[in-house]
């Protein structure tokens, strides 16, 4: 197998970084049980929940400036 770097590889989403954050205990418990009940890894299931609230909150902006443009249309 040939060691390469593909276009894929470099998009932001499949880059990693390392960091270090303190996470309460009974929090990382409760990631750490769910993922295990889902078979993944609790990094995995942190990752895609803090993508989830990220496009919620996209969402959210969007739903909240059409609403303001249709109010002053109004």
């Amino acid at each position: 197998m040939a060691d390469h770097i593909t276009d894929d590889d470099m998009r932001p989403e499949n880059i990693k970084v390392t960091i270090s954050i303190r996470v309460p205990a009974d929090v990382l418990d409760e990631y750490r049980s769910r993922a295990r009940k889902l078979g993944i890894g609790y990094q995995t299931l942190m990752q895609m929940k803090l993508r989830e609230a990220l496009e919620r909150d996209r969402l959210e902006a969007r739903v909240a400036a059409i609403e303001t443009k249709l109010r002053r249309r109004a």
